[in-house]
């Protein structure tokens, strides 16, 4: 069998930079369209394990904004971005994904559920925008994870000069039999 070998010239460190590198590369071109829920990059069936230093580091790498995101990876039905948020949302609703997210850094609160009133159409079964009455509140912070199936209102809100931090994945919803 053929044994892997390590060159003796190539740290972890450099390793580590390395891999960092691919991954900024690879999800460099997705900002604002992975914010529109349309998917960039091509399919991957490739496994991913990113570390809690790596999700640190990628957060890190988002500018400042009311809402910034990078796609990271993409799969059959299925990618991941990282998200920051430095005021409160609009509303949102999707219709063709299932929000899952993981709290990183920051707190919010998340009105979900409820009616809307004034929602508007967006490209790609989104509705944005309105007011959400009747909803359910939560308070959210690092290590949280919540899931929104597709077509539930919901809002983030964040206190006055606070950023938000979260990692999403956004599953497909599967097409009507």
């Amino acid at each position: 069998g053929h044994i892997a070998r390590r060159d003796p010239h190539t740290s972890p460190e450099l390793r580590m930079r390395l891999a960092f590198a691919l991954l900024f590369t690879v999800s460099a071109g997705a900002t604002s369209a992975a914010r529109a829920q349309t998917p960039t990059l091509p399919v991957s069936n490739a496994v991913q394990i990113l570390t809690t230093t790596q999700l640190a580091a990628l957060a890190d790498s988002l500018p400042a904004g009311a809402s910034t995101g990078r796609q990271i990876m993409r799969w059959e039905g299925l990618f991941n971005m990282i998200s920051r948020r430095d005021t409160s949302g609009i509303h949102e609703r999707h219709e063709q994904f299932t929000d899952i997210f993981v709290v990183q850094r920051g707190r919010a609160r998340l009105l979900y559920g409820g009616t809307v009133d004034g929602e508007r159409a967006s490209p790609g079964g989104e509705w944005r925008g309105g007011t959400i009455r009747g909803a359910t509140e939560a308070e959210l912070k690092p290590g949280d994870i919540v899931v929104i199936p597709a077509g539930i209102p919901h809002q983030l809100l964040l206190p006055p000069k606070e950023s938000f931090y979260y990692f999403v994945f956004k599953v497909a919803k599967p097409a009507a039999r």
